[in-house]
Formats: C-alpha cells, structure tokens, sequence
C-alpha cells in the first residue's frame, strides 16, 4: 500500500488556516493550482512573509486545501503516478503507478469533500456539475484530466479519476528507450508522417484505454515540419507540441441553453482555417466521416486515435454506426498503427504491436497489408514485408527507387538511434528533425560531434537553445 507521505491532518489546523486566510486579505481567493511547481512557489511565497509565526504544515494545509485539492494534492504532486482514483466512499484512494501498477493509498476522502473538491474542478473549468447533470470531464490548470460523477449515477459514491499531464510529454526517443517502437519502425513513420515533401500518410493510432494512443501520436505529430500549419481538435486538452505554428482546439458541453460545441462541429470549422495538418485527439462518432472527407479531398497527412484492439476492429468501427465511413473513402487512411498495455516481468509496458496500412477494396473487403508486427521472442517490432502500396506510392512520387527509400529510411535511423544514446530534451530532438529537412548531413554530423550525455546539448553559438539555434 502507497503511504500517505505528505498528507497532513489539516483539521488539527483549522483555526490557523482561518488566521492565515485573514492576513492574506484574499491575496489567494481566485488561485486553483495543481502542478507540483506552482503549489511550492506559493507555499514558499507565504513561508516567507508568515514562516516565523506559523508552522509549515499550517502553510501547507492553507494552499492544499484552500488552493488545490486537498488529501489529493500530495497525490497531484508525485510525477510517479499517472492516474489518481476517488472510488467511492469509505474507500482507499487508489493510483496507477507508472512503475508499480494499481495501488491503493492510506488516504480516504469523505462523500462530502469529494462532492466540494468536483465542484471545485467544474468552475475551474467553467463546466456544470449537478444532481439533474452528474457527469463531468474537465481538465485541471496543470493540463491533468478529469472525470468525475455524482451520486445519482454511481450509488457507492461520488467518484474521481485524474489522468495526469505529464509536464514533458514523452518523446519519440523516449518511445525507442521504452521499447514501445524499435528504431526502425520510429524511422518509418517519420518517413510517413513528413512524407518525403509530398505525400504525407494519414495515421490512425489505436488500442485500450491507457495504452498511450494519444502519447505516441504525440510524438508522431513532433516529426510534422515547422513551416506547417497544425490544428488539433480534442474533447478535453491533451496534445502538447513545441511547433509555433499549432492551434490547439477543444470541444465545449452544453450549457442552460445549449451552445454545444462538438468534435464534428470544431472539425468542419477547422477545414475553414488553412490547415496544413489536421490531428483529432479522439474519433468517436460523426466527425469520423468529416475526417474521411478531408482525406478524400487533398488534406493529407491526418493523424487521429481510435479505441479498437485490432487493425480489422479499426476498420468495422469506422464502417458502422455512428461513424458511417463508407468504403470507397476508407482506402484514404494509409497506417493503422496498433498499440496496447501489457506486463511484461512484472512491469507494466506499451507496445506498437503492428503497422498495417490500407492497400485498397475488392467488392466489400477492404484490403490490408501488415507492414510491421510485435516479435515476442526478440521483444522488437520487426518489419514483415519490404514494401507496400504507401512507400510504393512515395517511389513514384519522387521518382526514387524503393532501395533508396529504404535507404533513406535507415538514416533516419540511424539519427534516432543518436537521439537516444545522447539523451536528447523534448526542444533538441524537435530542433534535430527541423533541421534535419533543410539539411540532413548537417543534423547528423551536429550530433554525432555533441557532447551531450543527459540532454545539456550545445548550440554552435555555445547557448543551449538547440541546435544551429534554431
């Protein structure tokens, strides 16, 4: 069981906390924090200026349950966890460790104070919470998400679940190092989603829930080019990208009145705004056929996730209700990359488990080939056929021969491989892919002659703002 660690027992201080809000004058009264750096400014902030006659833990108490949430943000705090669980009442607090799986906590939170703690999420993020509407997603000021229900619909108990924003996202490099993808493979898809400055692929990425479908389109979208326009469309903010030219876009609920605003709605209207890529954090419903529509018409290079556990699963979800993709547009989508969450020695991993893509339509059947396929005995996804109808279309294209695609590939390789050995920053492997599309020979021998063995990466000016500066 996970110890409690920093919780403290803020009803031993009650009255302080109601002296300290006094001489704070409502310094504080607007502020909901919840990442671990703004929740230790403002401790530090308030130590300094009333540390010699209040104890720390009255501090602490103040900003964790005035400021935050409460029990939770100890929880909040520790980047180890991805999910933080409010099961229901009279019951430990549960968390997914990143390393250790499942746990519960010594914590427990009272039907009432999570019920405050919910209503506390919902105006933060300006969404309607209540008996007649008892179902919330929201997203807390660090980026975390958060699902929560009242109880009229979950009869235990009011519950939580935090999923937590991860303040670096994970980067392609970090994908290899974790064995979620081989080098191969990760070079590919670059290949795929940068598409040789004239055909990008268009990529669905599928699995389970927290397989890491959004992580690993994530990183995918960080091989899209820097001069391209990027509009993203999620139900509730996910995607981070270091590219300038992102326009990140999220869905609104209904209010007293309506005004909705739903993935399909903020996908019609993104086709208005010029996108060079358009990424969808999750195809549910209608907005599968609008997505299918702009591939049909010359807007390629989409990346989109899906909840299915197989490439065919993929392709029966997109044909029937409610998506209703017909056949005849299916063939626009190129790759199918399947990921799930296994244990594997007693950890938990992500791994792409196949690369198949879309080779066309016979009658009813839409045709596929496996392009790269999860070796259990190697523990490596490993290419399984030479060449399909996507790099065949890339040779024609660009007048290339399939060998010197696969050429072209296997230096990209061999470049992700060096991102990995120097343990690049999220910023320095941004800055090596850019410069890599102006200059391949230069982003190589950039860092092949760095000296940089835990991301302190120099530029040729001496600052360490990336590489060539750029």
């Amino acid at each position: 069981m996970l110890e409690r660690g920093d919780s403290i027992r803020c009803k031993d201080y009650e009255k302080e906390i109601e002296v300290l809000k006094l001489k704070l004058k409502g310094r504080y009264n607007k502020v909901f924090i919840t990442s671990r750096d703004e929740i230790i400014k403002v401790i530090n902030e308030i130590k300094s200026e009333f540390g010699e006659i209040l104890t720390e833990e009255v501090i602490k108490c103040y900003v964790y349950e005035e400021l935050s949430l409460g029990e939770l943000t100890p929880l909040i705090m520790d980047d180890n966890l991805e999910e933080i669980m409010v099961v229901a009442r009279e019951r430990h607090v549960f968390v997914y460790n990143r390393l250790r799986g499942m746990m519960p906590t010594q914590i427990f939170i009272e039907e009432e104070k999570v019920r405050k703690l919910i209503e506390k999420i919902a105006k933060y993020s300006g969404r309607k919470i209540s008996n007649s509407s008892p179902l919330l997603d929201a997203r807390l000021p660090d980026g975390s998400r958060v699902n929560a229900t009242l109880q009229g619909v979950s009869p235990r108990g009011s519950t939580i679940t935090i999923r937590k924003f991860r303040r670096e996202p994970l980067t392609i490099a970090d994908l290899i190092r974790y064995g979620t993808l081989s080098p191969y493979s990760a070079a590919f898809l670059w290949l795929a989603v940068e598409g040789m400055h004239s055909r990008p692929a268009n990529i669905i990425v599928i699995g389970g829930t927290a397989c890491g479908k959004t992580t690993t389109l994530n990183a995918l979208s960080s091989f899209i080019p820097e001069d391209e326009r990027i509009i993203s469309i999620e139900d509730v903010l996910e995607i981070n990208l270091a590219h300038e030219h992102w326009i990140p876009l999220e869905t609104r609920p209904p209010d007293s009145e309506g005004n909705e605003i739903t993935m399909d709605d903020l996908l019609k209207n993104a086709l208005r705004m010029r996108p060079d890529r358009i990424i969808v954090g999750e195809v549910r419903a209608e907005e599968a056929l609008t997505l299918f529509t702009a591939m049909n018409t010359g807007h390629d290079g989409c990346i989109a996730t899906l909840h299915a556990n197989s490439a065919r699963e993929t392709l029966s979800r997109l044909r029937s209700h409610p998506m209703n993709v017909p056949d005849i547009m299916i063939p626009a989508l190129n790759l199918i990359v399947a990921q799930r969450r296994q244990v594997e020695k007693g950890k938990v991993v992500r791994r792409v488990f196949e690369i198949v893509e879309i080779s066309g339509t016979e009658g009813d059947n839409i045709l596929t080939n496996t392009l790269f396929k999860f070796d259990s005995k190697s523990e490596e996804i490993k290419e399984v056929i030479l060449s399909g109808r996507y790099i065949e279309e890339l040779s024609t294209l660009n007048n290339m021969s399939i060998v010197n695609i696969k050429t072209e590939i296997r230096r990209r390789e061999a470049l992700l491989e060096l991102m990995v050995e120097k343990n690049l920053n999220r910023r320095e492997i941004h800055n090596i892919i850019q410069l890599y599309y102006n200059s391949p020979d230069m982003a190589m021998n950039n860092l092949i002659h760095s000296t940089t063995d835990s991301g302190a990466m120099m530029g040729p000016s001496g600052n360490r703002s990336g590489l060539l500066g750029i």
